[in-house]
């Protein structure tokens, strides 16, 4: 609908001499005089005028994603493209970095290439990248359609060649795996990945799956691929970069011989041998395109991309040239330095285009749109349209104030527009509008824009503006409301929740309910009496191997403990673990009863009743900057419950850090406040306290509401202010260390206390608090998740609100793991420095970090560097942190001290020394220390140079490979840090016992206990023990991934009805294909044992030729159905009394299948008789 404002700019009779410019293909036109969105709008109108294809050229990634986000606006999703450039150069050696910006690029080079979206947006950098030509990007990318004739090999011969990489389960862009005649794939710039089912080598079925559970959703006739790397390798490229890189491998050969021995030489020979095997091979590698004028000599640009029609727009050209001439001379510096050293091959040198050269030989016609008229040597303006766009005022809730401006417009013959994002605050504006006698009216269909009227629209603008000329007016809610909301930012990931992380691998620990643990060595199909199933080969201490029969696996658990902490094996037939799994369960039932007892305390106790939310809560509440996401809204409701119940609140809020607790937490203490009583923040740091404290005066602007702190930062006097201000009432709200727990702080009438990270208190300072907790709302926050297991078995017994979806479309944070370079450190840090950021570099060796600090110093003199470790006196470290924090350093060079609670918005970037010594927890935390802001941030993971790794650092370096994406080791670091925040909430002495029997059975153990305690004990039913002679596994000719195999022996266990058997059955023929009869066979067993429970039998076996079904001594009234089916099965079925009923049944004749087939019948038989005699089976 706004493509209907921005042909109202077509009005203005200046355009008419662009357009006419435009169809003469003028070289270069220069438009000034509109800015922010006004500028957006009336690029859109161009294009909508003139129906070419536009390339958007920003000066900086900022800049380009405020157009980007105003043009999804305009147009939508479908017809506007995004270009980021690459935020490294190509020739330092990639290990591993984040794939967003990448797939973004890749989308935008395949539908630019295509002629697909009217609208592209890119940077100056963006603009230099060379490219691969655009014509072998299309012979790169492929259709796939039902019914084509295909082989299967071909398909992903294919794909491998475009860049796909092979894995066993497809969970990422870019990945394809195979399973007999089934493809899955996930293509670049796809939201969902495809199944792709052939019968013979025909495509008989394409098929979009869901990427968490892995099942099929809809079928789709036809499939475009597209390479998943920007530098897609046929053949003919493969052989022309190997012939090249052959010369290159000799030079530096020579130059070794004739100059000795040379570490900088050598090195880029090691890597140039590997990369060149790795080419030869056809192995795709992370860093693969620094080689890309070995493959194509002649390169592309984006501009070649774009139409013969295009045209380019450079919004600002004077900011745009500065910044090409700032990358330029980076790019320089870094190159000479590389080239000197002799780390760079000479055409590596040559990856980016002279933006000059580009600007001036480009062919398409260029508009260029900027504030003020200015002259352009670069590319010399040919005509000169001048026009006028003013910013709207900001009236931020000043309702008055907007009336009468709007009333003023109205009077003047302006049509006034105003865009809104829901319907309910269109509503609002009306009202409010109405009441000040303004008609406004909600446009549902095209609007019609008649002078003097005023219209509001659904959607959104970085800005508003006033267009004098043709009387337009246009508004948004940010000039509107008391605080605006931020619209949707640069498209990242949604936000992902994190199930639990059970795969088994082999080498992992297990935990068997009886035996205690041991190390899982992985599946063997044995054979035993001609009979083939699958069991877990379990190792224990002394060499003792268990195997355990697949349909038992839920006696085994994975061991999750500490990260990067072996457990103690047990021995086979001990009975050590017998006895610490009873010490364990003791201390958890004492545990579940001290938790009920509390909670059944607390329900009688009385305290103070809230009233309501007040008016002005849902000012403050709508003046929060960003959306929230649903947990923090359900938080919200939990704890505004609480506090409307007279009883006093004691709740958990848990949730990682920035996934928005403080904010829910204010919103507590301002419902307090506008209820008359005060609030205070508890925070373990003076550097928490001045940041909490300086986020609530700017998040409290405009409320009548006062703020204090209490920390050693504040003079006497200042400190005597405040402690008077909450003796007198004058302080609503205050934000302190432990100082706030001192004798003389005494408040008029303590309404909530939040406390911030209890844990990290001592002994005394706990004390304190339970005595100030008496009759108060409490609200403890913790950053280290919780598992949803623990949050389910404490359910009712501690009052918990849990935060676990992040932020929706935060922009992702480019991470990038890599070798160590001093050219890489100065390049990142500059560039973080150069945007008026700030850097955290991780050393944790505190012994060398002195030696590091001047290292620094003499690579980056220009940079103010600042020393933090935990073994600096308390006062001298949180001087250094309030100095940073203020600004007074560029760059803190740390220990791991750092991930622990600081939130400074304007740190962007952090480098992390030797990565590989760190634990993949630790990873995570430190590297969720940025990305807080409105900007992109990075992550540099960074190892030694050549470095040796040992065996358990390979892996970690491996996991953190998968840690740019949401892979397994992302889980790891997700499940330890849970395990953390377990401890957290239940003490150190629950935390030991949780590491040594295992998280899973210490929560199964604690669930057990609190059900026992709130329920009775109950009486378990036994499971029937099921026992016939059949192959029921799944073959490795069918499921060749084991880590697979177990995760649906893990499914079939845990059945427990029909419909999750048929569920089973339908993910496995969808997932791997018909199914053969061994894993037919195990489906049936498990139906057959469902059924069986159901009636009561308490075991079913073969002797002999017979199968003998046991019942329990429960069944009642089972003559009348045995007698009727005696007569059915006349000579075949005898029956046995005694203790337990028994069945025999003579089985002459009968292979597997046909008994598993046999019992479905009689059990379902039985149900039937059984109903209808209305006995108890």
């Amino acid at each position: 609908m706004l493509k209907n404002v921005a042909v109202e700019l077509l009005a203005l009779p200046a355009l008419d001499v662009l357009f006419e410019g435009l169809g003469r293909n003028t070289r270069s036109q220069l438009v000034y005089g509109f800015d922010d969105s006004a500028r957006s709008m009336l690029m859109a109108s161009i294009q909508l005028k003139t129906g070419r294809p536009i390339l958007i050229v920003a000066s900086d990634p900022v800049r380009a994603g405020k157009i980007y986000e105003d043009m999804l606006s305009i147009f939508g999703e479908e017809h506007v493209n995004l270009f980021p450039a690459r935020e490294l150069y190509y020739y330092y050696d990639l290990l591993s970095e984040s794939s967003d910006a990448s797939a973004q690029r890749i989308t935008t080079m395949q539908r630019m290439a295509e002629g697909t979206g009217s609208v592209t947006i890119t940077t100056v950098a963006g603009l230099m990248t060379k490219m691969t030509p655009p014509k072998r990007w299309l012979e790169a990318s492929f259709e796939l359609v039902t019914g084509q004739e295909l082989e299967i090999g071909c398909l992903l011969k294919n794909l491998m060649r475009a860049g796909y990489e092979r894995a066993e389960m497809v969970e990422m862009q870019g990945q394809a795996s195979m399973r007999g005649g089934i493809v899955d794939l996930f293509p670049m710039g796809q939201v969902l990945p495809y199944r792709i089912e052939f019968f013979g080598d025909t495509v008989e079925s394409i098929r979009r799956f869901d990427l968490e559970t892995q099942r099929s959703k809809d079928k789709v006739e036809r499939l475009k691929v597209f390479p998943a790397k920007e530098v897609p390798i046929w053949e003919e490229e493969r052989l022309l970069a190997v012939r090249e890189l052959e010369k290159e491998l000799k030079l530096l050969d020579s130059q070794l011989k004739n100059r000795g021995h040379s570490d900088p030489v050598m090195r880029l020979r090691e890597k140039l041998a590997e990369h060149l095997e790795k080419i030869r091979e056809e192995v795709y590698f992370s860093g693969i395109e620094q080689y890309l004028l070995y493959f194509y000599p002649q390169t592309a640009s984006l501009p070649d991309y774009c139409s013969d029609d295009g045209v380019i727009f450079l919004d600002d050209p004077l900011r745009c040239e500065q910044v090409a001439e700032q990358t330029g001379n980076e790019l320089k510096e870094a190159q000479s330095a590389l080239l000197a050293q002799g780390e760079l091959l000479s055409r590596q040198a040559e990856l980016v285009w002279d933006y000059k050269e580009l600007i001036s030989l480009s062919k398409k016609p260029l508009v260029s749109f900027s504030l003020f008229s200015h002259n352009m040597p670069l590319h010399p303006y040919r005509r000169t349209i001048s026009l006028s766009a003013k910013p709207v005022p900001r009236f931020l809730g000043q309702w008055d104030l907007f009336g009468e401006e709007v009333g003023h417009w109205r009077n003047l013959g302006y049509r006034t527009i105003i865009l809104t994002s829901t319907r309910e605050r269109s509503t609002g504006i009306t009202d409010i509008l109405a009441e000040r006698g303004i008609t406004a009216g909600y446009a549902l269909a095209k609007p019609e824009l008649l002078p003097r009227t005023v219209a509001l629209l659904h959607g959104g603008l970085e800005s508003g503006f006033v267009v004098p000329e043709i009387k337009l007016a246009v508004l948004t809610e940010q000039e509107i409301l008391p605080q605006r909301k931020k619209r949707r930012r640069l498209k990242g990931k949604e936000g992902v929740r994190i199930g639990d992380y059970q795969e088994l691998q082999v080498g992992d620990y297990v935990v068997h309910e009886q035996h205690g643990i041991g190390q899982y060595l992985g599946l063997r199909t044995l054979e035993v009496g001609k009979i083939h199933r699958d069991y877990l080969f379990i190792q224990y201490a002394g060499n003792d191997k268990l195997f355990i029969p697949v349909e038992q696996i839920e006696v085994v658990r994975k061991y999750i403990g500490a990260e990067g902490k072996k457990p103690k094996l047990y021995a086979l037939g001990g009975n050590e673990w017998s006895r610490i799994k009873a010490r364990v369960q003791a201390s958890v039932q004492e545990l579940a009863k001290e938790l009920l007892a509390l909670y059944a305390a607390r329900e009688t106790e009385h305290g103070r009743s809230f009233s309501p939310d007040h008016d002005f809560q849902q000012d403050f509440e709508a003046a929060f900057p960003f959306e929230e996401t649903p947990d923090q809204l359900q938080a919200v409701r939990e704890i505004k419950e609480d506090m409307e119940k007279s009883r006093p609140m004691d709740r958990l809020l848990c949730g990682d850090v920035g996934y928005g607790k403080t904010e829910v937490a204010l919103r507590a203490a301002f419902k307090a406040i506008m209820d008359g009583a005060q609030a205070a923040f508890l925070v373990p740091t003076t550097v928490l306290a001045q940041q909490h404290y300086r986020t609530f005066l700017e998040r409290f602007e405009g409320f009548p509401v006062t703020v204090g702190v209490l920390s050693r930062f504040q003079s006497g006097s200042e400190q005597k202010a405040t402690l008077q201000g909450l003796r007198e009432g004058s302080v609503d709200l205050v934000v302190g260390t432990h100082r706030l727990l001192s004798q003389d702080v005494r408040f008029k009438d303590l309404g909530v206390l939040v406390i911030d990270e209890e844990q990290r208190f001592g002994v005394r300072h706990k004390e304190r608090i339970k005595m100030i907790k008496h009759n108060v709302d409490v609200l403890t926050m913790t950053a280290t998740p919780v598992p949803r297991t623990l949050h389910m078995s404490l359910a009712g017994v501690r009052d918990m609100s849990v935060i676990e979806t992040p932020p929706e479309n935060r922009y992702p944070i480019q991470t990038y793991v890599m070798e160590f370079s001093d050219g890489l450190i100065r390049e990142a840090i500059l560039r973080e420095v150069n945007r008026g950021g700030q850097v955290y570099f991780v050393h944790n060796r505190v012994q060398s970090i002195d030696k590091w600090a001047k290292h620094l110093n003499t690579l980056l003199p220009e940079v103010k560097i600042g020393v933090a470790h935990g073994q600096m006196a308390e006062d001298r470290l949180e001087d250094v942190m309030v100095d940073f924090l203020q600004g007074e350093y560029d760059v803190l060079l740390s220990t791991t001290i750092v991930e622990a609670g600081l939130d400074i918005p304007n740190v962007n970037t952090i480098i992390i020394h030797d990565a590989d010594k760190f634990g993949l927890s630790q990873l995570y935390q430190l590297r969720g220390r940025v990305g807080r802001s409105n900007r992109i941030a990075y992550c540099y993971l960074t190892y030694q140079k050549n470095k040796v790794l040992t065996e358990i650092a390979e892996k970690r370096l491996q996991a953190i490979k998968e840690f740019t994406e949401l892979g397994s080791g992302f889980k790891i670091a997700l499940r330890d840090l849970e395990i953390r925040g377990a401890g957290n909430i239940l003490g150190p002495e629950q935390h030991g016992f949780m590491m040594t029997v295992g998280f899973d059975l210490y929560v199964k153990l604690l669930d057990d206990a609190v059900r026992t305690y709130k329920e009775g004990t109950q009486e378990s039913k036994p499971e029937p023990r099921v026992e016939i002679n059949v192959d029921a596994f799944l073959p490795a000719t069918y499921i060749s991934d084991t880590r697979q195999k177990i995760v649906f022996y893990q499914k079939v266990a845990a059945v427990e009805n029909l419909d999750h058997v048929t569920e089973a059955r339908e993910e496995l023929s969808d997932r791997f294909g018909p199914l053969p009869p061994p894993a037919e066979n195990l489906l049936n067993v498990a139906h057959v044992k469902l059924l069986a429970g159901e009636l009561g039998v308490l075991s079913l076996s073969e002797e002999k030729n017979e199968l003998q079904i046991r019942f329990g001594p429960q069944v009642s009234a089972i003559s009348e159905i045995l007698l009727a089916l005696s007569k059915k099965y006349r000579g075949r079925l005898t029956v046995g009394t005694g203790k337990y009923f028994l069945l025999a049944f003579r089985r002459q004749g009968m292979d597997g299948r046909d008994k598993l087939m046999f019992l479905l019948e009689l059990f379902s038989e039985l149900k039937g008789l059984a109903k209808e005699k209305n006995s108890r089976l």
